[in-house]
């Protein structure tokens, strides 16, 4: 934790080549999320069905970040679907211990611990949302006859 973290997820988004512009990948990631969140309740929100824990984490994480108001650990649990709190923590320390989260004080108070995403982390992310996006506009095209 601290400043000891060169990266930058700004920098990063700026360095990766997207088809899509920054704007309209994080549009695409809240309807994702939208869809994921749909999807778990069309099966009762029965934990067996939930959309994979770490996607809703990652994306968030990494956009809110991008957003300029990185997640608290604790905001970042809470928005994960399944698990005790134990099972939560463990998953997001995998995170950090993977190379893909950093744990950093937050600047304005320090009784808080934000999660960054590394630059690995928003590279892999908005390389996700543009091949998704432009796999689902390719075949929304299909669908509406302009290909």
């Amino acid at each position: 934790m601290g400043d000891e973290n060169p990266e930058s997820p700004e920098r990063a988004a700026q360095e990766t080549a997207t088809v899509h512009s920054l704007e309209s990948l994080m549009i695409w990631g809240e309807v994702l999320e939208l869809y994921a969140l749909d999807w778990d309740e069309t099966f009762g929100n029965a934990p067996l069905y939930f959309t994979q824990e770490y996607w809703y984490l990652l994306v968030r994480v990494t956009f809110a970040a991008l957003k300029g108001h990185p997640l608290t650990v604790t905001s970042a649990t809470q928005g994960m679907k399944s698990g005790s709190n134990r099972t939560r923590e463990a998953r997001l320390q995998k995170a950090v211990s993977d190379g893909y989260l950093l744990k950093q004080r937050s600047e304005e108070d320090m009784r808080n611990v934000c999660l960054l995403p590394t630059d690995r982390l928003v590279k892999l992310i908005l390389g996700h949302m543009d091949r998704t996006l432009e796999m689902t506009l390719n075949r929304l095209r299909h669908i509406s006859g302009n290909e």
